[in-house]
């Protein structure tokens, strides 16, 4: 099936064929395509949607402006590009029809670069309706604030910014996927990838050149490129397209590149629960079952209905024992604790100042992590295969989900008290003095109810969309709105700082 001899450019044009019909029949395609047309579309068409931080008098239309806007959603969109990608490179998997690529003659590089081919044509036609909303909005809005613009404008930072990130990011999402068979080492590469975004802005912003390679998506080195600029240089002067950031979006590409070739010269599918060592099927051996003579009688503990407080208790420990014991979480609060670290080292003032700096840096974890989270409790049997089983058992439903969302968020909570830690050390370590109670205050009358606001609104989603990746896709794109459109729908309005 891999030998040399196998046809490769033939198998690997109709993979990417049928990926791409595969995709037009995704809800998720097509939802990512209508948010990438209607917000560009609404930023330049009113004021109404606001996609460049600081902007001040700057005309929508300006190319700085419209460098920035291009950036940030292209940022902002890797959710999508995950959601995507995962969708394709789990699909066999997920369906259980992998086995299948042993009776076919498609060499395995074939196989996977055809998949990927397909799954980047159509990222980049969903990323392409940015420069077209953005044109749509400036011809429908009001010249005077508007201002002067061609579409030739729009072809640049499209060519620059938008174009190398969706290569890279897709290729690398893609290697994790194929390497790790889940998704949650997909999201774990993209939390990492936001965290080097952040990290990066934060060290441009306090004068460092050196942290614009950080950022995967060009947005650190595009600050680093316009800093110093007036207010009439962003109104009315052009981006030089070469130089540092020219080299920054190559560097990147490279790397994502040579991860992408090394997975497709590496990759083995998966049989049995085995990956493939040789290119050829290997031999599975049947599970071995041992069937008592007997059925063992029934204990004390299952011969009656448990009652509803037993079974939350159980369900609220599977949650807990679930969280922490979940490698990917503990690689999330320490990516989380690593971010908060790199841009509250250098924070001055009082402890107020620098509660508000790790607050805010942690906060897209708490997005992430109450949105990945929600989804598993609901998703979580069906995708272990065992929803049947859990509905056979004794017990309300509703217990259950009560009792395993206690878990969960009780889990979720030591990611605010490992920044409750780093608040109380942070100061020590820079010779200042420590606050440990007003930490405490922000931990629990912010951080936490925080969380768990974001829990039980991405559950409720789940809950009434029944569709996991529209859900996620759903909770994403409100707090994206709520950001785009300056709104403070992500600060938590309750407890604050006090007399810290």
């Amino acid at each position: 099936m891999s030998g040399v001899r196998a046809p490769f450019l033939a198998p690997l044009l109709a993979l990417a064929a049928f990926e791409l019909r595969a995709q037009r029949r995704e809800f998720l395609a097509w939802l990512a395509a209508l948010v990438f047309l209607l917000l560009p579309l609404g930023y330049g068409a009113s004021g109404v949607v606001e996609l460049v931080g600081n902007r001040g008098g700057v005309p929508r239309a300006a190319p700085w402006a419209v460098a920035q806007a291009m950036a940030g959603l292209t940022a902002f969109g890797q959710v999508i590009t995950a959601m995507i990608a995962a969708t394709t490179v789990l699909r066999d998997v997920a369906g259980r029809t992998q086995g299948l690529l042993l009776a076919t003659p498609v060499p395995w590089p074939a196989y996977l670069l055809g998949r990927f081919v397909g799954t980047l044509t159509v990222l980049l036609a969903v990323y392409a309706l940015i420069p077209v909303g953005l044109a749509a909005g400036f011809a429908l809005g009001d010249r005077a604030t508007v201002g002067a613009w061609s579409p030739a404008d729009l072809l640049a930072p499209f060519g620059v910014l938008v174009l190398p990130t969706v290569v890279l990011v897709a290729a690398l999402f893609f290697a994790a996927g194929a390497r790790s068979g889940g998704f949650a080492v997909i999201l774990l590469v993209g939390i990492g990838l936001v965290g080097l975004w952040q990290t990066g802005l934060g060290l441009v912003a306090r004068g460092e050149p050196a942290g614009m390679w950080l950022d995967p998506f060009g947005n650190a080195a595009l600050t680093q490129l316009t800093a110093g600029w007036s207010e009439t240089e962003r109104a009315s002067r052009p981006l030089p397209w070469t130089g540092g950031l020219l080299w920054h979006r190559a560097a990147w590409l490279l790397v994502a590149l040579g991860v992408l070739a090394w997975t497709v010269r590496t990759w083995r599918p998966v049989l049995g629960g085995e990956r493939l060592a040789e290119a050829r099927p290997a031999r599975v051996r049947a599970p071995v079952v041992s069937v008592p003579l007997s059925p063992p009688s029934p204990s004390p503990a299952t011969r009656g209905m448990p009652s509803a407080w037993h079974q939350g208790a159980t369900e609220w420990r599977f949650g807990w024992r679930w969280v922490v014991r979940e490698r990917g979480f503990a690689a999330l609060v320490i990516l989380a604790v690593l971010n908060a670290l790199a841009n509250g080292w250098s924070v001055a003032g009082d402890a107020p100042a620098l509660l508000r700096g790790l607050e805010f840096h942690a906060r897209l974890f708490g997005i992430l992590v109450a949105t990945i989270y929600a989804g598993e409790l609901v998703w979580r049997d069906r995708d272990l295969r065992i929803d049947g089983v859990m509905r056979a058992l004794p017990g309300a439903p509703w217990v259950r989900l009560a009792g395993r969302t206690a878990g969960v968020l009780t889990g979720l909570l030591l990611l605010p008290a490992a920044l409750w830690l780093l608040a109380v050390a942070l100061p020590l370590l820079r010779g200042g003095v420590s606050a440990p109670g007003c930490a405490a205050r922000w931990l629990f009358g912010v951080s936490a109810p925080l969380f768990a606001g974001l829990l039980a609104g991405s559950l409720a989603v789940q809950l009434m969309v029944r569709h996991k990746t529209a859900a996620h896709l759903l909770v994403i794109g409100a707090w994206v709105t709520a950001i785009a459109l300056g709104a403070r729908a992500l600060a938590a309005p309750w407890g604050g700082y006090g007399a810290c």
